[in-house]
């Protein structure tokens, strides 16, 4: 009796957790489009499949044979239903055609007190930007981020290419610019410039970098000795992994590089010079990667193989890296 009663609570408990999770979805009406079952039907399956992969909620939609789903359900017949199924809330969806523009907005109500609890919208040019805009409306779906905001690699709609800092990527190969520092641990910090080229696979970047550092002459009096300056030339290949596909990313980076670097003591007039071989680490952060112009803020740690003056002069090199497409 006892182990039976105990059953039924949890039973209960978990009857009531599953219909928390439940939001009611008739359909997408279709404003200014040709009356289409199938789109209809689909697009609402799309975005039962995209919200139920990023969230957990279960979209439940209206009972409708695929070939007549048409028309739209009053919203108090929606929430009547929603109420007697113990659905907590209702989705409203609809897609506009306007001047040859597609608009896809969802809202989500509360289906008791008719509240709006979250509402997005997002814009494309053509029926084949339906499916990216319904993914980035499933990824952003009741949180406060925005669809628009929230792009990944080919996400990119014809409707934002016609805006110039949305142009999508046509070919991955960039080339670029670089400023930035290199401060060695027993030297003095340089000053830096390069010149970059990129390759993105969309889930690795191949990257290759030349750069060239120098310290001021003016440098003196430090702790590392009197009167000096030093430069540094190098050139690197690496890779670096984007954390995720979005046009903001954070990311992982290292590879190999080969440099000279060159001493200068004044006080003394003597130039040492050695090179050779050295591996790097680091990390930045990707700005725009959906666009034709983008940026890479990046730190790495810098460890040659080689000595000058019988120091390694292992290395902090940060820098900013402005690329754009070909």
């Amino acid at each position: 009796m006892k182990s039976s009663f105990i059953s039924s609570v949890f039973l209960f408990i978990g009857v009531f957790c599953y219909s928390q999770n439940k939001i009611y979805f008739p359909t997408f009406e279709l404003i200014g489009l040709d009356k289409d079952g199938e789109l209809q039907y689909s697009t609402s399956k799309l975005a039962k499949m995209y919200i139920e992969s990023n969230h957990n909620q279960s979209i439940v939609l209206a009972q409708h044979d695929g070939t007549t789903y048409l028309g739209n359900e009053p919203f108090d017949e929606s929430v009547a239903y929603a109420q007697s199924a113990n659905i907590p809330l209702i989705m409203t969806g609809e897609i506009h055609s306007i001047d040859g523009h597609y608009i896809v907005s969802i809202s989500v109500y509360d289906a008791k007190t008719g509240e709006k609890k979250w509402s997005d919208m997002i814009k494309g040019l053509t029926s084949d930007d339906l499916d990216p805009l319904l993914s980035r409306l499933g990824r952003t779906f009741m949180t406060k981020s925005k669809a628009r905001d929230d792009i990944e690699l080919g996400e990119v709609t014809k409707y934002e290419q016609q805006g110039v800092e949305m142009q999508q990527i046509k070919a991955n190969h960039y080339f670029g610019v670089l400023l930035g520092a290199n401060a060695p641990f027993n030297d003095n910090t340089q000053a830096g410039i390069g010149f970059g080229y990129a390759f993105d696979a969309s889930t690795v970047i191949f990257t290759m970098n030349l750069d060239f550092y120098r310290s001021s002459r003016e440098s003196t009096s430090n702790t590392f000795g009197n009167n000096t300056n030093s430069n540094m030339q190098s050139f690197s290949m690496g890779v670096a992994y984007p954390f995720n596909r979005k046009r903001n990313t954070w990311y992982f980076t290292g590879g190999l590089d080969y440099s000279s670097f060159t001493k200068y003591l004044e006080i003394v007039d003597d130039r040492t010079t050695n090179q050779g071989m050295g591996v790097y680490v680091g990390g930045g952060y990707l700005l725009n990667r959906n666009s034709t112009v983008n940026m890479r803020i990046q730190t790495s740690l810098y460890m040659p193989t080689y000595q000058v003056n019988d120091q390694y002069h292992s290395s902090i090199k940060v820098g900013i890296i402005t690329s754009v497409s070909n």
